[in-house]
C-alpha cells in the first residue's frame, strides 16, 4: 500500500499551502499519547457526502476543538461543489499547485513523455493517448458478456466471488449483461476503441500510447488495435525493466505515470469513467486554458452501431465523425452559466473557478513542454 509520499511530493505540497492550511507530516507527541499511540482510537466522523460549509462549522468544527484531532472516513467527496470563493481557491491550488508528483515518478514521467514525442516524429512528436479499462477486475465487476463462452464464465465468476464474495449472488442482485451494455456500461474491448479511432478518423500512422493496467487476456484482445494501430506504446514498452521495478506492485505509483504521460497528449481518450479520467480532463483543461482535445465517446450510440452487422464502413465512419465533432464540442469550456453541482465538478471543469490560480501561474507554454520543463539530466 502506498503512502502519500510515495505518490506525491510532500515538502512542496507543505510549502506551497503555507499560509493557507498547516501541514503536519507527525501528530503532536501528547494527542497520540492521549490516544494511546493509536490512530484508530482518534474519534472518526462520517461526514455526509457533499456536506455544504455550514456543516463542517455547525458540526465538525465543535468536535474538533474540543477533541483537538478528528478523523473523517471515508474521505472523498465529503464537501459540496459549490463553496465560497476563498475555499474554492484553496481547491485549485491544493489540485494544481500543490499536488506534484514525486521525483521518482516525475523523472520517469518525463523520460516516457520525451521517448513518446520521439515515437511521434511521423505526427510532428503529437500522440492521442488512450484510457482503456479491459483489465480482469473491470471485466468481471460489470457483469459483461465478451465471448460467451463457458470458459469466460467460469472465469469472471471466480473472479468476483474471489474479489467481491457473495455480491453478485444475493438474491436481490439481476445481472442483465444485454441491458448493461445497450446502457454504455460495458467496457470497451480494445478492437471495439480501435474501430472507434479508425472512424473518427485516426490513421495508422497515428502514435498512441496506452493507459491501461493488465488487460484481460491481452495477447488475444490487443491483437487488433495493435494490427490497427502498429505505433502502440504503453509504459512497458517505452521504459526498461529496471526503470520500472521500483513501481511494480504499486498501482497507484503506475497510474501516476501514465497520468504524466496523458496529461501532455494532443487528444485524451476515455472509455469509462472514474476519478482518473476526470481528473485528468480537468487538469489538461486547467493548463490548456479552458480547452484540451478529449474524446469521450457516447457508449449507448456507439454499441448500437458496433453491434449492426448491416452498416456499411461508411456510414459508420460518418456516425463517429459526428460524435468526434460533438465531443470536441462538449470539450469546450464556456463561463458556467448554470450554478455548479456534482456533475459540473471543479476538478473536471476547474474554470472559471481556478482563473486567478491558473493567470498567476502563467503556464501557457507548447504542450509538448509542459512535462519536459526542468529535463536537463533525465533525457534518455
Amino acid at each position: 500500500m502506498c503512502e502519500f509520499g510515495d505518490i506525491y511530493d510532500e515538502d512542496h505540497f507543505i510549502s506551497t499551502l503555507d499560509g493557507y492550511v498547516k501541514v503536519v507530516k507527525e501528530l503532536p507527541e501528547a494527542l497520540m499519547e492521549r490516544h494511546n499511540y493509536n490512530m484508530t482510537n482518534i474519534t472518526n466522523i462520517r461526514v455526509q457526502a457533499w456536506a455544504p460549509v455550514s456543516y463542517y462549522l455547525g458540526v465538525v468544527s465543535p468536535i474538533l476543538q474540543k477533541e483537538g484531532v478528528i478523523r473523517i472516513a471515508p474521505f472523498a467527496n465529503r464537501l459540496a461543489m459549490s463553496v465560497p470563493p476563498h475555499i474554492q481557491f484553496l481547491r485549485c491550488l491544493t489540485n494544481y499547485k500543490a499536488l506534484r508528483f514525486s521525483s521518482s515518478i516525475s523523472v520517469l514521467g518525463k523520460k516516457l513523455v520525451y521517448r513518446m514525442i520521439e515515437k511521434s516524429s511521423r505526427t510532428d512528436g503529437k500522440y492521442i493517448a488512450v484510457h482503456l479499462r479491459f483489465e480482469e477486475d473491470m471485466v468481471a465487476f460489470s457483469c459483461c458478456v465478451y465471448d460467451g463462452g463457458k470458459a469466460e464464465k467460469l472465469e469472471m465468476d471466480s473472479v468476483r466471488e474471489k474479489g467481491w464474495r457473495a455480491k453478485f449472488k444475493r438474491k436481490d442482485r439481476i445481472i442483465l449483461p444485454d441491458l448493461n451494455r445497450v446502457n454504455g456500461k460495458c467496457p470497451l474491448t480494445p478492437l471495439e476503441v480501435g474501430m472507434m479511432l479508425r472512424g473518427m478518423g485516426f490513421d495508422n500512422n497515428t502514435s498512441i500510447y496506452l493507459a491501461s493496467g493488465k488487460i484481460y487476456h491481452a495477447e488475444r484482445y490487443l491483437a487488433p488495435l495493435i494490427k490497427m494501430f502498429p505505433n502502440l506504446y504503453t509504459k512497458e514498452s517505452l521504459a526498461t525493466s529496471d526503470e520500472l521495478a521500483p513501481f511494480m506492485g504499486y498501482s497507484s505509483q503506475l497510474a501516476a505515470l501514465d497520468y504524466t504521460v496523458c496529461l501532455s497528449s494532443e487528444v485524451f481518450v476515455t472509455t469509462q469513467g472514474g476519478n482518473f479520467p476526470h481528473f485528468l480532463m480537468g487538469h489538461r483543461r486547467f493548463i490548456y486554458d479552458g480547452h484540451a482535445k478529449t474524446i469521450i465517446p457516447d457508449k449507448r450510440k456507439l454499441v448500437v452501431l458496433l453491434d449492426d452487422v448491416s452498416i456499411s464502413w461508411r456510414a459508420f465512419k460518418d456516425q463517429m465523425e459526428d460524435m468526434l465533432t460533438e465531443s470536441d464540442r462538449k470539450g469546450i469550456m464556456v463561463p458556467r452559466v448554470r450554478k455548479i453541482n456534482r456533475k459540473t465538478s471543479v476538478y473536471t471543469y476547474p474554470l472559471p473557478e481556478c482563473r486567478c490560480l491558473q493567470q498567476s501561474l502563467a503556464n501557457q507554454i507548447d504542450r509538448n513542454l509542459v512535462i519536459l520543463d526542468d529535463y536537463n539530466g533525465t533525457k534518455a
